[in-house]
């Protein structure tokens, strides 16, 4: 009996206890609920500037990498607004760096358009699919952004990242022009060593470096040619209707009706000597020929009458103040002048009626001990051709009045004397 009484006093505590604490639950006031916050609130939160409910989220662990309707992450939004403190915040929150809006506008060009450099090495260096040269919808990139900031080193930096390309872009003229106006050779240098292509000035074929020899401009023809310009740049097919009014009519002739002319030949061409001897010093290929006339720098500095481009261009040859050759139509005579003062003088036959000897100054280009005529058929020994034309000085028969067909003819010990003793390059006047 007593047994059975324990038992029903333990049973009825244990009921009254469940009875208790359900009694306090349902008097007892509710959990709260977990607050479930979207990343497009987020979104919203940063395109307003909310920094409380920027907090929330960012408590909350919101994906920081949701977007609006145009594609911007919270993290592109805050840095289009200069708000580099929320960007921070992003960042550690593992906003991804790379994501572009629809436009392809990114958050590293948002701060290089600012100039905020200590952001754009930030999102530089969290990075992991840059591509500097892959523009927006409207073909700004990262460099025009970055030149439009107007922060030096962000500049630079794009500039180093830049991958090697073939064309010239809107925005790397645009970087090179700024450059050579402030002197900036290492932007210079870079550029030019980024790009296949030579540098031509906006909306134009011709390349800097042509235009710095037409119009004579030494400071940015020497920037260029040391920076990295390459000497052997090639004039387009088709030149731009400015430079090639900056030309001679005869010069402007042969550039538009032949390919492959260089600027060795535009330079030999002009007279400029001093573009010449830099070009020439800088690795200018000299044997280079045009397409169609197969015409070398030195054949466009003879044509075009340029004695001083010849000799450059041969590498050799005195100067006339110390040893040139004369010589006379009328008097039909030939003189050698050493310092100024005629040591050596000889009869001379030149062209006949019809055949006349051309006027002018000329150099000898090269030397023929036994050279026969491919166009007369007759042996001219001792030939010295004068500017790569067709004719120049031989022995031959020397009557007393002009009988040749252009050359001119020399006694035979005059011209054995001039083949040995006279060197290529040497200036002869015909007059």
């Amino acid at each position: 009996m007593r047994m059975f009484q324990r038992r029903f006093v333990l049973r009825a505590g244990v009921l009254a206890l469940v009875l208790i604490a359900l009694w306090a639950i349902a008097i007892g006031p509710e959990p709260p609920a977990r607050i479930t916050i979207s990343p497009e609130e987020l979104v919203r939160a940063v395109t307003i500037q909310r920094d409380s409910l920027i907090d929330l989220c960012l408590i909350e662990r919101v994906d920081p990498n949701g977007h609006d309707a145009q594609g911007r992450t919270p993290l592109l939004i805050a840095t289009s607004q200069e708000d580099w403190k929320t960007a921070r915040r992003l960042l550690d929150a593992g906003a991804v760096v790379d994501l572009a809006d629809k436009s392809g506008f990114t958050p590293v060009m948002a701060a290089a358009m600012h100039g905020e450099l200590e952001m754009f090495r930030l999102l530089l260096a969290r990075s992991t699919n840059f591509h500097p040269e892959k523009p927006c919808a409207d073909g700004q990139d990262l460099l025009a952004f970055a030149l439009d900031g107007g922060n030096p080193e962000i500049i630079t930096t794009v500039l180093q990242r830049l991958p090697q390309a073939r064309e010239w872009t809107a925005s790397a003229r645009r970087a090179l022009a700024r450059a050579l106006q402030a002197g900036k050779k290492d932007e210079i240098q870079l550029l030019l060593s980024k790009h296949a292509m030579p540098a031509t000035p906006e909306g134009k074929t011709v390349p800097f470096l042509a235009y710095a020899i037409a119009s004579s401009n030494v400071s940015l023809f020497s920037t260029l040619l040391n920076c990295g310009a390459d000497p052997n740049t090639v004039l387009p097919s088709r030149c731009d209707k400015d430079f090639l009014a900056l030309l001679p009519n005869g010069l402007r002739s042969y550039i538009e009706d032949d390919r492959n002319v260089t600027l060795l030949m535009l330079a030999a061409g002009l007279g400029q000597v001093d573009y010449l001897r830099a070009l020439v010093e800088a690795g200018a290929n000299r044997t280079r020929l045009t397409t169609r006339n197969k015409m070398s720098a030195l054949d466009v500095a003879a044509e075009t009458g340029h004695w001083r481009s010849s000799q450059i261009l041969l590498g050799s040859g005195p100067a006339p103040d110390k040893l040139r050759i004369e010589i006379s139509l009328t008097m039909q005579q030939v003189a050698l002048l050493k310092d100024g003062v005629p040591i050596y003088h000889a009869r001379c036959s030149t062209g006949r009626s019809g055949y006349s000897t051309k006027r002018g100054e000329f150099v000898i280009t090269n030397k023929e001990r036994n050279h026969r005529s491919t166009i007369y058929h007759v042996e001219m020994p001792y030939f010295m051709r004068l500017s790569c034309l067709d004719f120049g000085m031989h022995a031959g028969y020397v009557p007393n009045y002009p009988a040749s067909h252009g050359c001119i003819r020399l006694p035979e010990d005059t011209a054995r004397k001039f083949f040995s003793e006279i060197p290529v390059g040497t200036l002869v006047s015909v007059q």
